[in-house]
């Protein structure tokens, strides 16, 4: 779970064992996912991740906060790449038909995504002037708290003394 030389607290040990109570491990065998943590007592505030394999996981584990609800998704309802005027045109697309986009970039590291939601043309234009021509970009819509146990997974993250409690998020 650690590279040599790291500690591990009981708070990581605890995320790790509920991740692992999940088919999540055995599906980023099959490709990677997205994540939104959305915090417990947040006000709406959300998280995301890129989740490439089980690597990264720890990681991310590693950045959970107590009580968070967190889906993982590994399906296409967020996709990703390298931003084109492809890409620009199916985000505008979106924003036409649902009337927002989620969209955002790895931010300074592999895991972390820089994301925000853009309800206008304006939105999205200004978020593109700050991409680079090789940024990889996520994209798509807010996605729900969806638990099939293969396209999407979700679990609430238990509080520091390793309960699962409801928290408004």
């Amino acid at each position: 779970m650690t590279n040599a030389g790291e500690s591990v607290t009981s708070f990581e040990r605890i995320v790790h064992t509920a991740i692992l109570r999940t088919p999540i491990d055995q599906l980023l065998d099959t490709g990677p996912a997205v994540v939104l943590e959305r915090l417990a007592r947040g006000g709406g505030a959300t998280r995301w991740y890129y989740c490439p394999d089980r690597a990264q996981l720890t990681s991310i584990e590693r950045e959970l906060r107590p009580g968070s609800v967190v889906s993982f998704y590994f399906d296409e309802r967020i996709r990703n790449g390298v931003f084109s005027p492809e890409m620009r045109s199916d985000c505008a697309r979106i924003l036409v038909e649902s009337g927002e986009l989620v969209i955002g970039r790895l931010a300074g590291g592999e895991t972390r995504i820089d994301a925000e939601v853009v309800t206008g043309p304006s939105e999205l234009e200004e978020f593109a002037s700050g991409i680079g021509p090789s940024s990889r970009v996520f994209y798509g819509v807010f996605p729900a708290r969806d638990n099939d146990g293969s396209q999407a997974v979700t679990l609430t993250v238990p509080d520091l003394d390793g309960t699962t409690r409801s928290h408004p998020h």
